[in-house]
């Protein structure tokens, strides 16, 4: 992969078909509570068919990447409405990576944790989702941190949602990856859960 240099121009814009396998690429290389989880998945595609791709899939116009001289380094996904999303999820989605991984047997935990959520998963709460209808994930590549990237990325994800009229959001936090939770703190979000993973959450709009 050609990594542009910091002062190469960025640009924000709806991820296409063509991003999918650097989405992929990007959502391993960052699996790890933000770093390289390659050496955890037996199949590298893993972490994204649950945590990015599905929603390049499912809300295309709420699927960002941004990239640096052309090249994908970090990507925002969101689902607008968490219950029409994971009924999509239970539907489709899943019973499609059933068929894709039929043949795959778990080497490591976190595989398994991976086929876990295939299996289906417990759903969102309705005590969030009432209130924090979306969801969101964001990640980048090392190379892209820390120049003001994250929150132009988060910053266009929140006004796209604002848009549709979403009135609430959440995200999970690893609880190993706790630094990052001042980062979405600057933003509004705020702690509402912790079991022990980190849920946080903002309104959108006062209503």
């Amino acid at each position: 992969m050609n990594i542009p240099s910091p002062s190469s121009p960025v640009v924000i814009r709806n991820a296409q078909p063509s991003d999918e396998a650097a989405i992929l690429d990007i959502c391993l290389r960052t699996s790890d509570s933000g770093r390289d989880g390659s050496r955890h998945y037996t199949d590298a595609r893993l972490p994204g068919f649950v945590w990015a791709l599905p929603y390049v899939r499912f809300c295309p116009e709420n699927a960002f990447v941004l990239t640096q001289r052309g090249v994908v380094m970090g990507y925002c996904v969101a689902a607008p409405d968490t219950s029409v999303y994971e009924d999509w999820l239970e539907a489709a989605w899943w019973p499609f990576l059933q068929e894709e991984l039929r043949d795959f047997s778990a080497e490591t935990a976190e595989d398994e944790t991976v086929l876990s959520y295939i299996r289906g998963t417990a759903r969102t709460s309705a005590d969030v989702t009432d209130r924090y209808p979306a969801h969101l994930h964001i990640n980048l590549l090392p190379e892209a941190q820390n120049s003001g990237n994250g929150s132009a990325l988060l910053r266009h994800q929140l006004d796209a949602l604002r848009k549709l009229g979403v009135t609430g959001v959440h995200l999970g936090v690893n609880e190993h990856n706790e630094k990052v939770v001042g980062f979405y703190a600057k933003f509004g979000f705020v702690e509402i859960d912790r079991t022990p993973s980190i849920l946080m959450a903002m309104r959108l709009v006062n209503c």
